[in-house]
C-alpha cells in the first residue's frame, strides 16, 4: 500500500498518474477504506457551498430560535443529588412533621460586630427579620433565635461579637429558584446593613453551591479564550501554516456553535444541563473535535505527500482515517451517554452534553472540514510541510523493536509507581473548598468559624419516626435511652432532645436522680429519727411510769373510795329520813356513832380527791396523744383506754373530785367531837347536808360515778400496763426500721452518687403529664411533634461536617439508635439522619455506585468497539489495561501534586470524570494506533510496529497534546471540580501519548508478534499471499 511507505525519501520510477491508480487500487482493497465515508467525503467535496451553508445556517438558526446555553443553565439546572435521596426525604419529611416549610433549603445570614450586639445593631437584625418576612417569594422561614431567650444564647457567640439568623428559602439545593432565593436575601442584607459598623455574609449550602455554578459561569469564557489559545499554538508549531492550523479551529468552532444550539434546544426541552455540563462539553469539543480534525488532516497530508489530487485525497482520508474516527467518536460518545444512567446530576447531566459534542465533534470532521480544506487546496493553501519529527520517531520506532522488555519494564515502573500513590487518595466532599475562599458564602463561613464551634450552623438531626404516640412514660423513657446511646458514640459531644432540651439529661426525670432524693429524705428521717432516740426512751419510761402510777392511782382511789361509798350510801338514807322524818330529829341520836365514824374518816377524803385530781391531770397529755393517734384508732383496747381517759377528764372537770373533797372537810372531828356535842345545830347540819346533797347531786348517781370511776381506773391502769408494753415494742421496731431505712439510704444516695453524669446508667421515668406543664412544653415542641410520633435529636459532634469523619460518624449514629430500637416501644420505629453529613453520605454512596456501575460499562463499551474494530481479542485486552493503568497513575499524579505537596484532598466528581475521558479518549489513541499496526503489520509486525510509531508518532503526539491541553485550560478557572479534573486528565493524556502510546503498547505489541491478533491469527495464516 502507498501510505505504508509515506515518507521514504525512495524514488519510484512510475509516473504520477500511476501511482495515483495504484493507490487508488490499493484503496479499494483496503480494510480500513469506508465505501460509505468516501461517498460522503465525495459529496461534501463537489457541494462545498451547500455544505458550509448548511452548517452557518443551523448555527444562525439555533442561535435564533433558542436563548444562549448560559440562560437556558439559569433556567434549567439540575438538582445537585436526586431528590429522593434518603437524607433530602429526611428532612422533607421532618419538616412536613414540625411544620417548619423551608427548612430544607436553608440559609445563615452570619453578622459580626466588634462592639457586639448594640441596640444599633440589634434595631438593624429586627429590620432585616421584618423585611425577610415580607419577602413571600423566596422566603419561606425565618428563625428569630434572638427573639427567645432560650435560644439567643444558641444564636450569639460566646464573645457576644458576633449571631446569625437562619432563612429557609423556596427551590431546592442547587435549582434556579434556590440561586435566585439567595441572591434576595443578600440583597436585602445589604441593603439593612449598609453604612453600619456590623458585617453581614449569607452563607449555607445553597449559597455554596450558588457561588460554584456563578464561579463557573465565570471562568467559562477565560477557560475556552485560554484552551483555544494554546490549541491555535500547538496547531501553528505542528503545520508551521497559520491557516493550516487555523482550519481545525474554524470547523470546530463552527460546530461548537451548532452544538451549544441543539444543547440549548434540548435544555429547553427539559434535558439537565448546568454550567459544569458547558465547561466540560467546551472543553471535550475543542479537544476531541480538534483531534478528529489533526487526523483527517495527517492522512490528508500522507496522500498529499504522496502526489494523490487533493480532492481525492480528501476523500481517501475522510475514507480510511475516518473509520477510525467513527470508532473513536463511537467510543467516547457511548462512554458519555452511559452517564445518562447515573443517580448524580452531575454526571447525568454531563454525559448526554459531552456525548453531543463527540458527535458534533465528528460531524464537522467527515463533512465540515473536507470542502474547507477542498477550497482551501484550489488556493495552495494548506499543503503538508516536511515532517521534521520523522527522524525521532523512527529512532523511538526502532527502539522499542529492539528493546522491547527493558522500555517496558520502565514504562510499567512509572505507571505501577503512580498508581500505587493513587492508593493513597482522599476524597472530599466539601464544596466551600472546591471554590475561591473570597467567595460570599466562604466569607460567611470563615466569620462564623472565627465566633462559633463548626458544626453550629450546619445542624445535624436524629429523626425517630414512630407509628405511635411517643409522649407517654414508656416512650420518653425509650427515646432518652437511645440518646444515651448515641451519646456514648465517640466524636458525639452533645444530643440534645426532648428528655435533655440542653444537652444534658432532665435532673428530676433521671431515676438516679429520683433515687438520690428519696435516699437523702431518708438519710434525714434515719438522722432525725436517730437524733429522737432519747425522746424514744423518754417515751418508753413515760408509758412505764404511766402504767405504774395508774396503777398506783387504782389501787389509791380504791383505798380511799371504800369508806367514801359506805358514807355515801349512809348519807343517802339519812337525806332520805331527813327528808321523811324531819320533825323526828331526836332519832339522830340512835345514829351518832355512825355519823361519828363518818367525822372520823372526814379528813382523808381531800387528800385522796387531790391525788386522785393530779392523777387525771398526768394523763392530759395521753389524751391528745391518743386522740391524735391513727394507730389508736385503729386499736379497740387502745380506743376504750381513750374513752376511760376521757370520762375520768369529764368528772375532773365538772368538779366532782372537788365536792368530794368539800364533803370531807365538813366533817372536821377537830370541830365536832361528837353528834352529841353538835346536836343543838343540827337543824343546821341538816340544812348544810341538803345543800351538800344539792351540790353533789343524787347520792345514788354519785355513788354510781365512784363505781364507775373505779372500774375505769382499773382499766386505765390494764391499758396502760399495755400501752407500755405497746410503746416499748413500736420502739425497739422502730430502731430496727431505721437501721434498715439507713442502709436503704446509703445504697440509693451510693447508686445515684454513680450514675450522676453519666449517660451510661439507665433509669429514666417522665410522665406523660409532664405535657401539661406549659415550660415543658414549650421546649419539647422543638424536638417533638406535634403529633407525638416524631421525635428528632440534635446532634453536636467533635467533627468539620462536611468531612468524612463526620459521614462515617453519621453512619455510627444511625447504628446505635437502630440498635437501640428492639424490644422497646420504639421497635417499629423508623431511625435516620438529617443534614449536610447525611447528605455528602448519600452522594459518597451513589458516587460508588455510579462509579462501579460506569466504569464496568465504560469499560465493556471500549472493550466491545476494541474487538470490532481489531477483530482480535488479545491487542483489545491489553490494550484495556494499559488504559485503565495509564488512568490510575493519572489519578495518582493528581494525589501527589494536589494532596500530597498542596494539601489539598481530591474533589467527589473528579475520579469518575477521569476515569470516564481517560479510558475513552486513551482507547481513542490505542485505537488509532493498533488500527494502523494491523494495517502496517502484514506478515511480520516488528515491522508493523517500526512503520506505525514513525507514521503516527507526530499526528498521535499532536493529538495528545490538543486534548491534554483543552483539559488544561479548565485549570484557568477557579472551582477545585475543574482545575483538579484538568490537571489530572491533561496529564493522564500526556502520560497516554509519550508513555504508553510510545513505549508500553508497541512494546507489548512487539513481544506477543502475531499473537496479538487472536484468534483472527489463524484465518490470517491461512490466507494466500497476492
Amino acid at each position: 500500500m502507498t501510505d505504508r511507505t509515506t515518507g521514504s525519501s525512495t524514488r519510484a520510477p512510475a509516473t504520477p498518474t500511476a501511482r495515483r491508480e495504484s493507490s487508488s487500487a490499493d484503496l479499494a482493497h483496503s480494510r480500513e477504506y469506508s465505501a460509505r465515508l468516501a461517498a460522503l467525503g465525495r459529496f461534501t467535496v463537489r457541494h462545498k457551498a451547500l455544505t458550509i451553508g448548511a452548517w452557518l445556517g443551523a448555527a444562525i438558526v439555533l442561535a435564533v430560535l433558542f436563548p444562549q446555553l448560559e440562560t437556558v443553565v439559569r433556567q434549567q439546572s439540575v438538582d445537585l443529588i436526586p431528590r429522593d435521596a434518603p437524607s433530602l426525604q429526611t428532612v422533607e419529611r421532618m419538616s412536613a412533621a414540625f411544620g417548619e416549610q423551608g427548612s430544607k433549603t436553608l440559609l445563615f445570614v452570619a453578622m459580626e460586630d466588634p462592639a457586639g450586639l448594640t441596640p444599633a445593631a440589634r434595631q438593624r437584625y429586627d429590620r432585616l427579620v421584618q423585611q425577610l418576612r415580607a419577602d413571600t417569594e423566596h422566603v419561606l422561614l425565618v428563625q428569630d433565635l434572638l427573639a427567645d431567650p432560650v435560644t439567643k444564647t444558641q444564636a450569639v457567640s460566646a464573645d457576644g461579637r458576633s449571631w446569625y439568623l437562619p432563612v429557609g428559602v423556596a427551590g431546592t439545593l442547587g435549582d434556579p429558584a434556590a440561586a435566585e432565593s439567595v441572591e434576595s436575601v443578600r440583597d436585602l442584607t445589604a441593603e439593612v446593613f449598609a453604612d453600619s459598623s456590623t458585617t453581614a455574609q449569607v452563607t449555607g449550602p445553597p449559597a455554596t453551591f450558588s457561588d460554584m455554578i456563578a464561579a463557573a459561569e465565570h471562568d467559562l469564557l477565560l477557560i475556552s479564550i485560554a484552551t483555544a489559545a494554546m490549541i491555535a499554538l500547538i496547531l501553528l508549531i505542528v503545520y508551521r501554516s497559520m491557516f493550516t492550523a487555523l482550519l481545525p479551529l474554524l470547523v470546530i468552532g463552527l460546530s461548537l456553535a451548532v452544538g451549544r444550539g441543539v444543547l440549548s434546544a434540548l435544555g429547553e426541552m427539559g434535558m439537565p444541563v448546568s454550567q459544569f455540563t458547558v465547561a466540560f462539553m467546551t472543553a471535550i469539543l475543542l479537544g476531541a473535535g480538534t483531534d478528529y480534525t489533526v487526523f483527517l488532516i495527517s492522512r490528508y497530508h500522507e496522500q498529499r505527500r504522496a502526489q494523490v489530487p487533493a480532492e481525492q485525497a480528501i476523500i481517501h482520508a475522510t475514507a480510511s482515517i475516518g473509520r477510525v474516527i467513527l470508532a473513536s467518536a463511537a467510543t467516547v460518545a457511548l462512554a458519555f451517554l452511559a452517564m445518562v444512567f447515573a443517580r448524580l446530576s452531575v454526571f447525568a447531566a454531563l454525559g448526554p452534553a459531552c456525548a453531543i459534542a463527540v458527535l458534533f465533534g465528528f460531524l464537522a470532521t467527515v463533512t465540515l472540514l473536507p470542502p474547507v480544506l477542498a477550497l482551501a487546496a484550489k488556493r495552495g493553501i494548506g499543503e503538508p510541510k516536511s515532517d521534521r519529527t520523522r527522524r525521532y520517531w523512527n529512532s523511538v520506532a526502532v527502539a522499542v523493536v529492539r528493546r522491547p522488555v527493558p522500555l517496558l519494564i520502565v514504562s510499567l515502573v512509572i505507571l505501577l509507581a503512580l498508581s500505587a500513590v493513587a492508593a493513597t487518595i482522599k476524597i472530599s466532599y466539601d464544596d466551600r473548598k472546591g471554590q475561591p475562599a473570597t467567595t460570599a458564602s466562604n466569607q460567611g463561613y470563615q466569620l462564623l468559624d472565627r465566633h462559633f464551634r463548626k458544626d453550629a450552623v450546619i445542624t445535624e438531626f436524629l429523626v425517630v419516626e414512630n407509628p405511635t404516640d411517643m409522649r407517654t412514660g414508656k416512650g420518653l423513657a425509650d427515646l432518652d435511652e437511645m440518646a444515651s446511646r448515641v451519646s456514648q458514640v465517640p466524636g458525639v459531644t452533645t444530643v440534645s432532645g426532648v428528655t435533655r432540651p440542653t444537652g444534658e439529661r432532665l435532673d428530676q426525670a433521671q431515676l438516679a436522680w429520683q433515687n438520690g432524693q428519696i435516699g437523702d429524705k431518708m438519710a434525714g428521717a434515719v438522722a432525725d429519727g436517730n437524733a429522737r432516740r432519747d425522746d424514744l426512751t423518754k417515751l418508753t419510761d413515760g408509758a412505764d411510769q404511766l402504767a405504774g402510777g395508774l396503777a398506783q392511782l387504782d389501787t389509791s382511789v380504791r383505798t380511799a373510795l371504800a369508806p367514801l361509798a359506805g358514807i355515801l350510801t349512809q348519807a343517802q338514807s339519812a337525806g332520805t329520813q331527813v327528808n321523811q322524818f324531819r320533825p323526828l330529829l331526836q332519832q339522830l341520836s340512835a345514829t351518832a356513832p355512825a355519823v361519828d365514824q363518818a367525822i372520823q374518816s372526814g379528813p382523808g377524803i381531800r387528800p385522796l380527791a387531790d391525788q386522785a385530781d393530779h392523777a387525771i391531770t398526768m394523763l392530759d397529755p395521753l389524751v391528745g396523744a391518743l386522740n391524735t393517734s391513727p394507730w389508736c384508732a385503729t386499736t379497740p383496747q387502745c380506743a376504750q383506754i381513750r374513752d376511760q381517759v376521757h370520762i375520768l377528764t369529764t368528772l375532773r372537770n365538772n368538779g366532782f373530785f372537788t365536792q368530794i373533797a368539800d364533803l370531807g372537810d365538813r366533817y372536821n372531828p377537830a370541830r365536832n367531837a361528837t353528834v352529841a356535842d353538835t346536836l343543838a345545830t343540827v337543824q343546821n347540819a341538816v340544812t348544810s347536808l341538803e345543800d351538800a346533797f344539792g351540790a353533789l347531786g343524787n347520792p345514788a348517781d354519785l355513788a354510781a360515778n365512784l363505781r364507775r370511776l373505779q372500774d375505769g381506773i382499773s382499766q386505765l391502769a390494764s391499758g396502760a400496763q399495755a400501752l407500755a408494753t405497746g410503746v416499748r415494742t413500736l420502739a425497739d421496731s422502730n430502731i430496727e426500721m431505721l437501721s434498715g431505712m439507713n442502709q436503704i439510704a446509703t445504697q440509693l444516695q451510693n447508686s445515684a452518687r454513680a450514675a450522676q453524669d453519666s449517660d451510661s446508667a439507665s433509669g429514666f421515668y417522665l410522665p406523660a403529664t409532664a405535657f401539661e406543664n406549659r415550660q415543658f412544653t414549650d421546649v419539647a415542641k422543638q424536638f417533638l411533634s406535634p403529633d407525638g410520633k416524631t421525635a428528632r435529636f440534635m446532634i453536636e459532634t467533635s467533627y468539620d461536617p462536611y468531612s468524612v469523619d463526620a459521614m462515617n460518624l453519621a453512619h455510627r449514629i444511625t447504628t446505635t439508635a437502630e440498635n437501640a430500637r428492639p424490644n422497646t416501644s420504639l421497635a417499629q420505629a423508623t431511625v435516620s439522619v438529617a443534614g449536610f453529613p447525611a447528605v455528602n453520605s448519600d452522594i459518597q454512596r451513589f458516587l460508588w455506585a455510579d462509579f462501579a456501575q460506569l466504569a464496568l460499562a465504560t469499560t465493556v463499551i471500549v472493550g466491545i468497539i476494541l474487538v470490532l474494530l481489531l477483530r482480535a481479542v488479545l491487542a483489545p485486552i491489553y490494550l484495556l489495561g494499559t488504559v485503565l493503568l495509564n488512568y490510575l497513575a493519572s489519578i495518582g499524579f493528581g494525589v501527589l501534586v494536589f494532596q500530597w505537596i498542596l494539601g489539598h484532598e481530591i474533589a467527589w466528581p473528579v475520579p469518575l470524570l477521569a476515569f470516564i475521558i481517560l479510558v475513552a479518549v486513551g482507547a481513542d489513541y490505542n485505537m488509532l494506533l493498533v488500527s494502523r499496526l494491523r494495517e502496517e503489520s502484514g506478515s511480520n509486525i516488528r515491522v508493523g510496529v517500526l512503520r506505525t510509531v514513525a507514521n503516527t508518532g507526530a499526528v498521535i503526539t499532536s493529538a495528545g497534546l490538543i486534548f491534554a491541553v483543552s483539559m488544561f485550560g479548565l485549570m484557568v478557572g477557579s472551582v477545585a471540580i475543574m482545575v483538579q479534573a484538568g490537571l489530572i486528565i491533561g496529564f493522564g493524556l500526556l502520560l497516554d501519548t509519550f508513555l504508553v502510546r510510545t513505549l508500553t503498547v508497541p512494546a507489548i505489541a512487539t513481544l506477543l508478534r502475531e499473537a496479538s491478533w487472536w484468534p483472527h491469527l489463524a484465518s490470517r495464516k491461512r490466507q494466500p499471499t497476492t
